[in-house]
C-alpha cells in the first residue's frame, strides 16, 4: 500500500452513492479528489465534507466537457495518479423493448463515457510514468439476467476494454483494475427505475405483467452491502503498488459468479426465469 498524501484522484459520478462514497474514502486517505458529476449542483454538497473534496462539472457523454474537466485538474494539480470512472446509468427492460436510442443512452454512459475518459487522461499518466484507473463494473458484467440485457452488455464491453487497456497501458507504468460491486444499497437502483420508466410503460408489451414485479426484485435486493463499503473498497485498491487485474467486495458476488460457472445454463435460465416471474409468461404450444 501506498500513502494517498499529495496524490489526485478524479472520480466521475459523485453526486451519490458508490461515487460520492469513494471520492469521501480517497479524501480520508490524503488524496486530493476532484469529485465530477454531470451537474455542479449535483456535487456541491461535497465541499462541506472534506477540504480535500473539490466539486467540478464533467459530463461524460461530452466530449468537450471531459476536455474541460480534465484541463482543470491537470492545470490545478499538475497531475493524475488515479482516475476512478464510476459514473453508470441501468435501463430496465427486455430486448425486444429496447429501441435503438435507449440502447445508445446505456453504452454513452457506461462504455464511451469510461473509455473517453481514459483516452483523455493516459497521456498524463504516461508522462508521470505511473498511474491508476478503476473501471468500476458490476457482477453483472460477467453474467447476463433477462430485463437488464443492455446494462448487462454495458458492463460486459467495459471489461473487455478494461482488459485490453490493462496490457497496453502496463509497459507505461499504469495499472488498470475492474472493481465488481454486488447489490449495493444507494440511489443508483432509484434512478435506473427512472431511466426505465419508458420501457416499462411501453404500450402493448409482452412483458408488461412482469415488469413492475421483477423491477421490484432487482431493486430490492435480499442481500446487499453499502456504498460506503464499496468506496472504502476502491480507496484501498487505488493505494496498492500492485493491483490485481479484478476485485470484488463481498464473498457472495464471488459466490454469485462462481454459481454461474458450475450450474449449468439450463438450470441457471430456470432458476432466473422463476425469480423474475418469465416462467408466467410462457404459452401453451
Amino acid at each position: 500500500m501506498v500513502s494517498g498524501s499529495g496524490r489526485v484522484a478524479l472520480v466521475t459520478g459523485c453526486s451519490s452513492g458508490i461515487g460520492e462514497a469513494t471520492a469521501v474514502a480517497l479524501a480520508r486517505t490524503g488524496f486530493r479528489v476532484f469529485a465530477s458529476g454531470r451537474t455542479q449542483s449535483g456535487v456541491e454538497h461535497l465541499r462541506a465534507v472534506s477540504p480535500n473534496l473539490e466539486p467540478i462539472e464533467l459530463d461524460v457523454t461530452s466530449d468537450p466537457s471531459i476536455e474541460r474537466a480534465v484541463t482543470r485538474v491537470l492545470e490545478s494539480a499538475g497531475r493524475i495518479d488515479v482516475l476512478v470512472n464510476n459514473a453508470g446509468v441501468a435501463i430496465f427492460g427486455a430486448v425486444e423493448d429496447l429501441d435503438r436510442d435507449t440502447l445508445r443512452r446505456q453504452f454513452e454512459v457506461n462504455v464511451f463515457g469510461a473509455v473517453a475518459m481514459c483516452r483523455a487522461v493516459l497521456p498524463a499518466m504516461r508522462r508521470q510514468g505511473r498511474g491508476t484507473i478503476v473501471n468500476v463494473s458490476s457482477v453483472a458484467g460477467r453474467f447476463s439476467t433477462p430485463l437488464l440485457g443492455a446494462y448487462c452488455a454495458s458492463k460486459f464491453a467495459l471489461e473487455a476494454f478494461s482488459d485490453a487497456l490493462r496490457n497496453e497501458a502496463r509497459p507505461f507504468g499504469m495499472r488498470v483494475v475492474v472493481v465488481e460491486p454486488g447489490a449495493t444499497e444507494s440511489g443508483f437502483r432509484d434512478r435506473a427505475a427512472r431511466e426505465s420508466d419508458a420501457v416499462l410503460g411501453r404500450v402493448g408489451s409482452v412483458y408488461a405483467r412482469v415488469y413492475r414485479a421483477a423491477l421490484q426484485n432487482y431493486t430490492t435486493p435480499a442481500i446487499a452491502t453499502t456504498a460506503d463499503r464499496v468506496g472504502r473498497r476502491i480507496a484501498r485498491i487505488a493505494t496498492r503498488r500492485r493491483p490485481a487485474a479484478r476485485y470484488r467486495v463481498r464473498w457472495y458476488d464471488t459466490a454469485a459468479i462462481a454459481l454461474t460457472r458450475v450450474l449449468p445454463p439450463r438450470v441457471m435460465d430456470l432458476i432466473v426465469s422463476r425469480w423474475i416471474g418469465l416462467d408466467r409468461l410462457r404459452v401453451a404450444r
